[in-house]
């Protein structure tokens, strides 16, 4: 079981080391004299500094944004499009397998088989993020599937702390070794530990008892289980055929059905407002923001910055469910207090305060952040939905989960452009106004509640009662049940 969920964890952290190693790599020199000089300037406009690459928009629009949406656009479809029908049809592992080596070709085409060809750069990021997608989509998955009950809510939400790890992997290994190459194909190397890791442990308990039948269910469970495993194998079977009696609600019942409608909308705003809190600008484009605030190696500030957030990332777990914590009150407070360290930030910067000053408020900011915003968004919406409706619903989540992460890439460097570092930066902060009054407004409590009370929370018994009177079928009327 260890060993299952050790993989799961380094495919996190394979995550996010993808998310934070090009922030670094593209402001390595020999990075910019590759692709920047010749492409999209000279010596002097792709130089490091604040009067070089850090500024040149032909650069930092035409190749770092278009670099960046790429992974997540790629992101997106392969969780949306490839990852469920092979997670159902073949099994988590060779979902899992797939997507790390996708993974790692795309790494490959992104560092030592790129030859100098912006177009296969750009093709090798696309297909990196495509494996991302993939494999990120049956990760959790399989972890939830063979961790022990006791452990499963733990091993869950250390899948976000691994990925914070990860960033910090991506900083330091950039810090040590300048060669880009090396840089772009540090995910790649955590893919073929995850492809590898994967054989190692069995296939989840829960697929082969769906696929299969009990027996050979039960004896997949003994695999990952001390003691006798009757109980809990039988568990799963009577949970695998309620889930198979309640059936799936179809896509049109998530717009038509007003309960899960407003459960919907819920989950997919809550994976934009994550997206556009500002911390992912912050991880994406490192060492342009650190260059821009005026430190001459990013390294330290990059360092400090992604460590307060595995500090902010633990505080908030051990707070999650407990009696001083919350969904709610733990995103409220958060909010409130990320708003003002923004605006304090770009004030900062526009009227030429401390570096030092600028660092404190950053690093506030993210130690904060990842006390609600780092967890929750994923946590909520596994919460929402019954298990008639949880399919589509997480998976349009997941979707809207790396399809705003490529709005945001594309947003940001306009917005930079037209108003400056500190105009990004209150236009996050404006922003995450907007996620307030949509915190307070939708978000209620879900802390100590039983999953299936939690639909009734937002008027699901009015739906019951709508399906009643409705001219629907009877299959319907069940499914609405």
């Amino acid at each position: 079981m260890y060993v299952a969920i050790a993989t799961a964890m380094i495919g996190a952290i394979m995550f996010g080391i993808d998310c934070g190693n090009f922030g670094s790599v593209q402001g390595f020199p020999s990075f910019q004299e590759e692709w920047c000089e010749g492409n999209y300037g000279d010596s002097a406009s792709c130089a490091q500094g604040v009067d070089g690459a850090a500024v040149n928009d032909k650069w930092l629009q035409d190749f770092v944004m278009v670099a960046s949406v790429l992974l997540f656009v790629g992101a997106a479809v392969g969780s949306l499009v490839l990852a469920p029908s092979i997670a159902d049809g073949y099994g988590r592992r060779p979902c899992i397998f797939i997507g790390a080596a996708v993974c790692f070709a795309g790494c490959l085409l992104t560092s030592y088989l790129a030859f100098s060809s912006i177009f296969v750069f750009f093709m090798g990021r696309f297909v990196t993020g495509f494996g991302i997608g993939v494999c990120t989509f049956a990760l959790p998955l399989y972890n939830s599937e063979v961790s022990a009950p006791s452990i499963r809510g733990t091993t869950g939400a250390l899948f976000q702390v691994n990925v914070v790890l990860g960033q910090l992997v991506a900083a330091i290994v950039t810090f040590l070794c300048h060669d880009w190459r090396v840089g772009m194909m540090l995910p790649g190397i955590a893919a073929v530990a995850v492809a590898g890791g994967v054989w190692l442990t069995p296939e989840s308990p829960r697929y082969i008892m769906l696929k299969r039948g009990f027996k050979e269910g039960a004896e997949a469970l003994a695999q990952v289980r001390q003691g006798g495993v009757d109980e809990e194998a039988k568990q799963v079977m009577q949970q695998l055929e309620e889930e198979a009696s309640a059936g799936q609600v179809g896509w049109l019942d998530l717009a038509r059905i007003p309960s899960l409608r407003t459960r919907v909308l819920i989950a997919c705003w809550l994976q934009v407002a994550q997206q556009f809190t500002g911390i992912n600008m912050l991880i994406m484009y490192s060492n342009t923001v650190f260059t821009e605030m005026g430190f001459s190696d990013p390294f330290a500030p990059n360092m400090a910055f992604t460590g307060v957030q595995i500090v902010g990332m633990i505080v908030g777990l051990v707070l999650l469910d407990s009696s001083r914590g919350g969904r709610f009150p733990q995103l409220v407070g958060v909010t409130l207090f990320i708003c003002p360290m923004l605006f304090l930030m770009g004030a900062s910067v526009q009227f030429g305060w401390s570096t030092s000053l600028e660092l404190v408020f950053l690093c506030l900011f993210a130690l904060a952040w990842q006390m609600a915003w780092g967890m929750i968004p994923w946590v909520y919406p596994s919460e929402l939905f019954t298990m008639a409706e949880r399919e589509r619903c997480t998976s349009l989540a997941v979707f809207m989960q790396y399809a705003s992460n490529a709005v945001l890439m594309i947003v940001v460097p306009h917005v930079q452009s037209a108003f400056g570092f500190a105009g990004m930066l209150y236009f996050f902060g404006a922003f995450n106004i907007l996620n307030l009054g949509f915190v307070v407004t939708c978000i209620k409590e879900t802390k100590g509640v039983p999953l299936e009370d939690i639909p009734k929370l937002f008027g699901a018994s009015e739906d019951v009662k709508l399906s009643k009177t409705s001219p629907e079928t009877a299959s319907d009327h069940e499914v609405n049940v």
